[in-house]
C-alpha cells in the first residue's frame, strides 16, 4: 500500500508521529542512565525527568523555529539555530542537573549527541514500521 499510495504514507507518519512522540521517554532514558551508570546517586526516574525536559524544551524549540520562519526569518539562521541551540541547552542542562564540571559535561555531552541520534533514529523506525504495518 505504501508503493501504492506514498502521501497516504506520508500522512500517515505526520499524524502518528505527535501520538507517539512519549516514546521517545522510554527510548531515551536507557542512554541517558549510561552516562551514570557508575553513580548510585541517580536513579532512572532522574533520567527520565531529565529526557522528559530535554524533549518538551525541543518541542517548544521547533515549535518557536517555525513560527519565526513563517515570519519571514531566513532559512539559513533558522537551521544554524536548529544545529546549535539543542547542544548548548543539552550542555547546560547536564551541568545543572547533574552537577557536573564542564569537561565531564563535554564528555558526556558528544556521547548524549550519539545516543540522541541513535534513539531518534529508533522512534523513526517504530514510525515508519507502524506506516508500513498499519
Amino acid at each position: 500500500k505504501a508503493n501504492e499510495n506514498p502521501n497516504l504514507l506520508l500522512y500517515k507518519l505526520q499524524s502518528s508521529a505527535y501520538k507517539f512522540s512519549w516514546a521517545l521517554i522510554p527510548i531515551s532514558t536507557p542512554f541517558v542512565w549510561l552516562l551514570f551508570a557508575w553513580k548510585r546517586r541517580y536513579k532512572v526516574y532522574d533520567h527520565a525527568v531529565f529526557v522528559t525536559y530535554s524533549l518538551s524544551f525541543m518541542s517548544l524549540m521547533v515549535i518557536a523555529l517555525t513560527v519565526l520562519g513563517e515570519i519571514g526569518i531566513p532559512g539559513g539562521l533558522i537551521a544554524l539555530s536548529a544545529m546549535l541551540v539543542p547542544p548548548l541547552h543539552m550542555y547546560r542542562q547536564l551541568r545543572g542537573a547533574y552537577g557536573i564540571g564542564r569537561l565531564s559535561a563535554l564528555v558526556r555531552l558528544t556521547a548524549l549527541l550519539i545516543f540522541a541520534f541513535w534513539a531518534l533514529s529508533a522512534y523513526l523506525f517504530l514510525l515508519i514500521t507502524m506506516g508500513v504495518l498499519g
